[in-house]
């Protein structure tokens, strides 16, 4: 008799746990917007991590993506970002390393105010410090959260992680590679003047021409733009870190001489806590 009540009581917890499982109350796994909110929580707690990327572009006429951009970042006092652009040694493709043979080109500072990320300073070549907002992974991930999307699990994933895949809406893909550009061009602009201090009135309003010339263009092939983006962001299941978040952007616009034209960029940010 003591030997059926044990045997009753086993089922019964057997039972009793397959129901839970079924409803998900044992469940410790979450859905994909689970997963994302929880790896952007995780980076909110840190104080300081570092990452490493890369970006590469190709254009409709290339069969390769040929200019590449090397950099890393370091996030120290929870709020302060410096990110630095590095010129490759030599090194062709996308799978160019760093190492003491690489050369600083550039370097921009950043702080987070107001949920945004405010640029502080620069230094080296101007052109490149214009682009290092745009590889910011933290504004991506920031933009990421508020822009309509479709999410889900991807398949793949190492042991150990979970591999999201994120694909903007168009309008909202078209919309953040705008706020990304202008914010661009405003920095070129800023640093252009700052460095023309002795200018005369009427240089000054050449330039003045110059920028509101080239705004205009930009915003006229943006708004006849077709802008597709797809991230894939891998987490750490134990932890809730990002391991690495990878991009490629698809550009369709019309030139200056409405001709049709195509650019794809694809970036690669490898994080360390």
């Amino acid at each position: 008799m003591r030997k059926w009540k044990l045997g009753l009581g086993a089922a019964f917890l057997l039972w009793v746990g397959i129901n839970l499982t079924s409803c998900g109350l044992l469940q410790n796994d979450k859905n994909p917007e689970g997963w994302f909110k929880q790896t952007l929580a995780g980076l909110a707690g840190k104080d300081s991590f570092t990452f490493k990327g890369e970006a590469a572009v190709r254009t409709q006429s290339q069969t390769s993506f040929k200019e590449s951009l090397v950099y890393e970042g370091m996030l120290t006092e929870h709020d302060k970002l410096t990110i630095r652009s590095m010129l490759p040694s030599g090194s062709e493709g996308t799978a160019t390393k760093l190492s003491a043979k690489n050369v600083h080109a550039a370097e921009s500072g950043f702080r987070r105010q107001d949920g945004q990320w405010v640029h502080l300073s620069s230094e080296g070549n101007t052109m490149l410090n214009s682009s290092l907002a745009r590889f910011n992974p933290l504004a991506q991930l920031d933009a990421i959260s508020r822009l309509p999307k479709q999410m889900k699990e991807a398949s793949g994933a190492a042991r150990g992680t979970k591999v999201l895949r994120i694909e903007l809406e168009p309008a909202a893909a078209r919309q953040w590679l705008s706020e990304q550009l202008e914010m661009e061009m405003g920095t070129i602009r800023q640093q252009a003047e700052d460095g023309m201090p002795q200018r005369s009135s009427q240089e000054r309003r050449q330039l003045a021409d110059v920028w509101k010339k080239g705004d205009a263009q930009m915003k006229q092939m943006l708004a006849n733009s077709e802008v597709g983006m797809t991230y894939y962001l891998t987490i750490d299941k134990k932890s809730g870190f990002p391991v690495k978040l990878s991009s490629e952007s698809v550009i369709h616009y019309l030139n200056l001489h409405q001709q049709e034209e195509q650019e794809t960029l694809i970036n690669d940010v490898d994080f360390k806590p």
